[in-house]
């Protein structure tokens, strides 16, 4: 059954009696039957480029919702770190935490190899430089780049180098999908099964990012 996605902004009535200001993304069938799929805080002075991304990730992941929900998680989890980092670019690490995986999307799949092929999207439709360069190195793509075929291509997309960086890191590790969220140990082990069961990156340079991986998330959380 065919469906697309609605996104609507309202507000709900806490413990404490205060109103939060929430996104509810709704599957919207045929049947003209809505199913909420995942409602969150948003921030009410969200930027302009912050609502572009979440729109778009709601549009290109509406058939996988784990996969949204882990982008909505991250990207909460994102603007939450932004806030605590100083010198952070919110509004930028916030956009890649939405768009950071739309290249699993199979209507964007041009590589194989997603954080590429979500960044290629990203630069033919003109999105700005830094959230493209965000998402296609995002997690240490680029150790795992040449094993795809890739690496020629992701070389001449330069990476961000610092703490925003760490940040999106630290927001895809933080932000997986599931309830409960799983710990950062639980979604690095996830990663590891799932790299034995491609079992095409060696097992030298997976451990090489998962050591990246965890030194990003640690330099974020001393920063806090």
């Amino acid at each position: 059954m065919a469906f697309g996605a609605a996104i609507s902004i309202g507000s709900v009535k806490v413990n404490d009696g205060r109103h939060v200001k929430v996104l509810t993304v709704t599957k919207k069938w045929r049947a003209n039957v809505d199913r909420p799929l995942h409602t969150f805080p948003v921030k009410s002075e969200e930027p302009a480029i912050v609502t572009r991304a979440r729109a778009l990730a709601a549009d290109v992941l509406r058939g996988d919702a784990p996969l949204y929900e882990h982008s909505a998680r991250a990207a909460v989890q994102a603007m939450a770190l932004a806030q605590a980092v100083p010198s952070s670019a919110r509004a930028d690490v916030t956009a890649a935490a939405w768009l950071h995986d739309i290249g699993y999307a199979s209507a964007l799949r041009r590589t194989g190899f997603h954080p590429l092929d979500g960044a290629l999207f990203l630069i033919r439709e003109q999105w700005p430089e830094r959230i493209v360069r965000l998402v296609a190195h995002h997690s240490l793509a680029a150790l795992e780049a040449p094993f795809y075929g890739v690496g020629h291509h992701m070389n001449v997309i330069e990476p961000v180098v610092g703490v925003d960086t760490d940040i999106l890191v630290a927001a895809d590790l933080t932000g997986g999908a599931g309830t409960p969220t799983p710990s950062v140990h639980a979604r690095l082990e996830a990663l590891r099964l799932a790299d034995e069961a491609d079992d095409l990156i060696p097992s030298d340079v997976r451990q090489d990012r998962y050591d990246g991986l965890v030194a990003a998330y640690q330099r974020v959380q001393a920063l806090i």
